[in-house]
């Protein structure tokens, strides 16, 4: 019972992955420049290695609120 996750093409932005600098085309939210993005495959070692919560956007007193 999944669902589709609406993307958005951002390749006009010319983003680069934050962590490996591989270019992003698209991506699940509409990125409003104040925070760094990164690739699938970057986000998701992130994602396991505790990175949002032992660093990433804590950082700099983002509380995630």
């Amino acid at each position: 019972m999944g669902f589709e996750r609406k993307m958005y093409d951002v390749s006009s932005m010319n983003l680069k992955c934050a962590q490996c600098s591989k270019a992003i085309t698209e991506l699940p939210f509409q990125p409003d420049g104040s925070r760094p993005v990164y690739c699938q495959e970057c986000n998701r070692g992130r994602a396991r290695s505790g990175g949002f919560r032992s660093g990433g956007y804590n950082r700099g007193g983002y509380r995630g609120r």
